[in-house]
């Protein structure tokens, strides 16, 4: 598999009641960096090698849409009740890096709505809710995690760093509103919730992201 796949390195078996193991059934897919991430449902490997190879291709980014799902309805109470520091320990690396740009697009934007209707604070208010979360994680590596954690908090910070510039120059160059260019030439993640697509669109560019499964490499 590892030869087909970025991440994909080897799948879990189900493993029945008395203690069994399928031969043809599986539940998990294992990355070469050892990160496991569950199937929505179940996957059977039968028939032609080139056909379930396609299925399993379909089942990975299934898989992946229905937990970035889930990921960014939670994420709706990061300011409330599970903020973001403790809900990243709950979701892929992946996942947890894709919802987070999906967030700061969603909110940067708003952010300049509300600057653009009058709120001359409201994207500084924002770049300190930046700070506070790049603040928070930064506190997390200086505890003891276990490596993959480790590594998927880093690549946060690495994004938020980024994310946090991003918002800083926007507030130096004075940008009016969401249709200036100096936001426009961003890359964006725009989440569409009936079709649990992501488009990603930097100035009038815009594609759907496609889901491949990379694993907690690293950024």
């Amino acid at each position: 598999l590892g030869d087909c796949y970025d991440a994909l390195a080897n799948l879990k078996f189900v493993t029945s009641e008395d203690g069994s193991q399928s031969a043809k059934t599986v539940d998990t897919m294992i990355a070469k960096d050892g990160e496991e991430v569950p199937l929505h449902e179940d996957f059977t490997m039968e028939g032609e090698v080139e056909v379930y190879l396609n299925r399993l291709t379909e089942s990975m980014r299934k898989s992946l849409k229905v937990i970035l799902s889930d990921a960014v309805e939670k994420a709706v109470n990061w300011e409330i009740d599970t903020p973001r520091h403790e809900w990243l320990f709950n979701y892929p690396a992946q996942l947890c890096i894709t919802g987070t740009q999906i967030y700061w697009t969603d909110e940067t934007q708003l952010a300049l709505e509300e600057y653009e209707g009058g709120q001359e604070d409201a994207v500084k208010r924002y770049l300190q809710v930046c700070n506070n979360r790049l603040s928070a994680l930064i506190q997390l590596v200086l505890g003891e995690l276990t490596t993959a954690d480790r590594t998927k908090i880093i690549s946060l910070i690495t994004m938020d760093v980024h994310s946090r510039d991003v918002v800083d120059r926007l507030i130096a160059q004075k940008t009016e509103g969401p249709n200036a260019f100096a936001w426009q030439q961003q890359l964006r993640f725009e989440w569409d919730q009936l079709s649990l697509d992501v488009n990603v669109k930097i100035c009038d560019f815009s594609c759907k992201y496609f889901y491949e499964w990379v694993g907690n490499t690293g950024r």
